[in-house]
């Protein structure tokens, strides 16, 4: 019977963790090998080495715990690689654990991520009706004890939990008091495992168009200084006659139910504007013809057919438009296209329309660059080379498969890390380097905060500032540094661009009182796609590539008491006293690390063993380019030891205790 490599039965490493996960997450730092560490990696090989799965190579096993902080509901997924390659999309087959340890379910299910992003609100309805039309492919289920109900209790009440259940196509639960044979839990397995084949194979996992109604994209480049005139006249006379060079598609015309939607492309990508058509009329051939409605037609095209000489020139269509607006942008491929239609190769063709399915979260324009306001734009730079990981690797002294996991997040649905550690483990230095690598080189993509204990809201996001001007002192709205750089995207047309990532560094972010200082963005941070009404302006949205990269240094404020919310929306990497990073350091001045490197090992297990592993001492201290015993003597007596006196402010007499001639006795005299 297939085991993990220690010997111990799947069944064993299920019932430890809903006997242990539960204290973990309450009382032990998230991190690092323990107990709960090694139940998953056993449990994981132990699944790995079943039947079940080796005989689908595509298949692959994933666990989690969390990611950065304990996870309120623990899984092991199998992905086949045909399907998915990760769970916040697609099919697959998952165990999730309940929150409270009862028990554990294999299900067949659906990640939730993706589909909240795309409908928001929505998600909910779009998940359980797709659940319930795959689970009418796969009736033989029933007949081998799953439950297709789509029903499931996780023992929490969360917003994820009911995501969960929501997604839920088959499933089974185990509780903890009565775990079966590990023969019995293969063989379930293999009955889920052979069901999500038949799904993938079947191509009956492809997901179904979005039940919205048909909408158009057009691309109408000069829309930002056309839209005043248009929408004038739509006030005064109710609507407005838009001229068009190509066709409406004979299939699309059939299906457009009016009024509708007309997208509209300001270049780019970017959707930048939203109309509403509440007719069309389109031309019989080439030629071109006039429009149906002079009276809320500009007077320059009453009694015209063409706006050129050019083949491409006839007016073919025209829309009647009853209301058009600006919009915060967003970009075209995020809309449902229509794929009998259009494809995402033809979707922004200048010469055709784009076929779409409406998108209902729109929010009107929230980023207008108001003239009584002066606002701090980054000023545009020449192309940057995109930075190689290499660059980032050599830059930062990190091993490549700890930097690849933060690339991983900020390129993800929540970019938003924290590099948390003690003094001097190049923490700012990571934060700045890694922001120039997310935003390809490009500098003026990436603004720096410096928190501290006054550090507001007011300056972080938006706010009233005094202004003095000749008849005294004004209040002004001001936008703070999130709004200007949202500002400065919008400017440069790089809202929700993929390609082009803005980075704010938040420094020593626990200085500041942080709940307090990023108010709305601790909704924001979470959901990105939706839009929140902030002290002063009614509508605000996060673009999806404005990434975060905060810094905190765990001597000042342990983690732990980082409000629970905000830990939960930050991946958080430790950044440790890394002697390796002095090594390499060092090899490259030709200098000998060795006894540099041996009395830091010895000095942080000191500190260790005397408080905790937060009050160490980083390996940056000692990053000098010629460090001989002069210089050593001068770290120790103007930078290191004084930090420890502070750590062992109220036992001064152990402090006594760390001397230099104690860590480094063969580099002093």
């Amino acid at each position: 019977m297939p085991a993990a490599l220690d010997g111990q039965s799947v069944g064993y490493y299920f019932a430890k963790i809903l006997e242990r996960y539960s204290y973990a997450r309450h009382n032990l730092e998230f991190g690092g090998k323990h107990e709960i560490y090694n139940y998953f990696d056993g449990l994981k090989k132990g699944l790995e080495a079943s039947a079940a799965v080796k005989t689908r190579p595509a298949v692959r096993v994933v666990a989690s715990y969390g990611k950065g902080n304990w996870a309120t509901i623990p899984w092991v997924s199998f992905l086949d690689s045909r399907e998915t390659t990760s769970t916040q999309r697609g099919t697959y087959v998952v165990y999730l654990f309940r929150e409270d340890g009862e028990g554990f379910y294999i299900k067949l299910a659906q990640g939730v991520t993706d589909t909240e992003h795309e409908f928001g609100a929505k998600a909910f309805d779009v998940l359980a009706k797709r659940a319930e039309e795959l689970r009418s492919a796969i009736p033989e289920l029933a007949e081998k004890g799953f439950d297709l109900s789509g029903r499931s209790d996780l023992g929490a009440s969360h917003r994820k939990a009911r995501m969960y259940e929501a997604s839920t196509i088959a499933a089974k639960y185990y509780p903890a008091n009565a775990i079966p044979q590990d023969a019995t839990l293969f063989a379930d397995l293999e009955h889920m495992l052979a069901a999500y084949e038949h799904l993938v194979t079947s191509g009956l996992t492809l997901q179904p168009e979005p039940d919205e109604p048909l909408a158009l994209v057009g691309t109408w480049r000069t829309i930002k200084t056309d839209i005043d005139p248009a929408a004038e006249q739509i006030k005064e006379k109710g609507a407005w006659a838009s001229a068009w060079s190509f066709r409406l598609k004979e299939e699309a015309q059939k299906h457009l139910k009016i009024p509708f939607t007309l997208y509209i492309n300001g270049g780019g990508g970017q959707i930048v504007a939203r109309a509403r058509v509440s007719a069309f009329a389109c031309a019989e051939d080439a030629n071109g013809m006039k429009t149906p409605w002079p009276d809320i037609t500009e007077p320059a095209l009453h009694d015209i057919t063409r706006f050129g000489p050019g083949v491409h020139e006839g007016i073919k269509t025209w829309l009647k438009i009853s209301s058009i607006e600006l919009i915060s942008p967003f970009r075209a491929n995020e809309l449902p296209i229509a794929t009998d239609l259009s494809t995402p190769a033809n979707l922004l063709n200048q010469n055709a329309f784009g076929y779409v399915y409406e998108k209902l979260d729109v929010v009107p324009q929230a980023y207008e660059i108001s003239p009584t306001v002066k606002h701090e734009v980054m000023e545009p730079e020449a192309e940057e080379e995109p930075l190689e990981f290499q660059w980032l690797v050599e830059e930062t002294l990190l091993p490549a498969s700890l930097l690849e996991k933060m690339v991983a997040t900020l390129s993800g649905p929540s970019p938003q890390i924290l590099l948390a550690g003690p003094p001097g483990t190049s923490k700012t230095w990571v934060a700045q380097r890694l922001a120039l690598y997310m935003a390809g080189g490009r500098k003026s993509a990436i603004r720096t905060v410096q928190f501290h204990p006054s550090y507001t809201y007011e300056s972080f996001i938006e706010g009233l500032r005094p202004k003095a001007t000749s008849t005294g002192v004004q209040f002004e709205l001001t936008p703070g540094i999130v709004l200007e750089v949202v500002n400065s995207m919008a400017a440069a047309g790089h809202l929700n661009d993929p390609k082009c990532p803005y980075v704010i560094i938040l420094d020593e972010a626990n200085r500041a009182n942080l709940p307090k200082v990023l108010g709305e963005l601790l909704f924001l941070f979470e959901y990105r796609n939706e839009a929140i009404r902030l002290q002063y302006t009614k509508e605000f949205k996060l673009p999806s590539n404005l990434l975060f990269i905060g810094t905190m240094n765990t001597a000042d404020r342990s983690i732990r008491s980082i409000d629970a919310a905000l830990r939960r929306r930050f991946d958080v990497f430790e950044l440790t006293p890394n002697s390796e990073a002095l090594t390499n350091y060092y090899s490259k001045t030709g200098q000998d690390s060795r006894a540099v490197a041996d009395g830091l090992i010895s000095l942080n297990a000191a500190l260790a063993g005397d408080i905790d592993r937060h009050h160490t001492i980083g390996h940056s201290f000692f990053m000098k380019r010629d460090m001989s015993q002069d210089i050593l003597r001068d770290i120790w007596e103007r930078q290191l030891f004084p930090l420890i006196e502070e750590y062992f402010f109220d036992q001064p007499d152990l402090a006594g205790d760390y001397t230099i001639e104690r860590f480094w006795p063969r580099n002093v005299s």
